[in-house]
């Protein structure tokens, strides 16, 4: 049975499952187009190619994300306040970006896409201009900017990412809600710590 849906949004749904769960090489266009019941020059037609359209995927399913980060960031509270609001954010968001695609992409060897580079450096704008404020109130301690981001956000990237290893290696249950509030108490703690004065 042939969907209603817009032939461009059955090919991203269809190519965001595929590349998150197989990775972008091993998706071919011919599953894409099969999966979203389009015809095989689907793809050219409407993005010109594969690669356009795991960058359009990319776009998509990183909007949200992006603007979680800027409605928190420009949101009240203390600078320290807004970053426990966005590592909370990410760590409990429900609606995140697929972790699986991004985590496959981080782990190749080739260049990181355009629109995921963009995406990574406007979030973690978000965080650095959040530690510049916090310095300039004498909220958070002397240091760089740009190291201080990334220390902050790799800790809840890694644990929501790779969510198994929580799981797998420390048996850390973080589906079962009190163990999620006790993970996301402590990381937002260790953090806030980090950076405090």
């Amino acid at each position: 049975m042939k969907s209603n849906r817009p032939v461009p949004d059955r090919l991203l749904d269809a190519a965001a499952s595929l590349f998150a769960r197989e990775g972008y090489d091993a998706v071919s266009v011919r599953q894409i187009t099969s999966r979203a019941k389009a015809n095989l020059g689907a793809i050219t037609y409407h993005f010109g190619s594969k690669e356009a359209l795991f960058h359009a995927v990319i776009d998509r399913v990183g909007a949200h994300l992006a603007e979680r980060f800027a409605e928190i960031a420009g949101g009240k509270g203390t600078p320290l306040e807004r970053i426990r609001g966005i590592v909370t954010m990410v760590l409990s968001e429900p609606n995140l970006p697929a972790p699986a695609m991004i985590l496959r992409e981080l782990a190749t060897d080739r260049p990181l896409p355009p629109p995921l580079v963009a995406l990574m450096r406007r979030n973690l704008g978000e965080v650095m201009s959040l530690i510049r404020e916090g310095q300039a109130d004498g909220s958070i301690r002397a240091g760089d900017p740009a190291l201080f981001a990334m220390s902050v956000m790799a800790q809840p990237f890694l644990l929501r990412m790779a969510s198994r290893i929580p799981r797998d290696i420390a048996g850390v249950m973080h589906d079962d809600p009190d163990t999620h509030r006790a993970l996301v108490k402590h990381v937002v703690t260790t953090i806030t710590r980090s950076l405090a004065s």
